[in-house]
């Protein structure tokens, strides 16, 4: 009975996290449209400029850790963005989607 118990929390547990990976996805998916829609292919084909990769190719290159950092930090021929802590979280949660 004790071993049912325990698989009936942990199932539980499980599907809380994958409801709330959902939600960062989402909230990722919308800071993406918002901020990166204007230089790179968010979703579907073509490219808005020919410098910005599509983020499917972005996310492919990069690790979570990286991409984590350069958001908080961008250079290059990236504009400013100005990005939390969470969104930037949610929007690595939406890049790792994509992988």
């Amino acid at each position: 009975m004790k071993g049912r118990w325990l698989l009936g929390v942990a199932g539980v547990m499980a599907a809380c996290s994958a409801g709330a990976q959902e939600a960062e996805v989402e909230a990722g998916a919308d800071i993406a449209a918002r901020w990166c829609g204007i230089c790179h292919v968010v979703e579907g084909a073509g490219s808005p400029t020919d410098a910005a990769p599509p983020l499917p190719t972005v996310a492919q290159m990069r690790s979570d850790d990286y991409l984590r950092g350069f958001l908080a930090n961008p250079h290059g021929n990236m504009p400013p963005i100005d990005l939390t802590t969470r969104e930037i979280d949610q929007l690595v949660a939406y890049l790792g989607s994509l992988r």
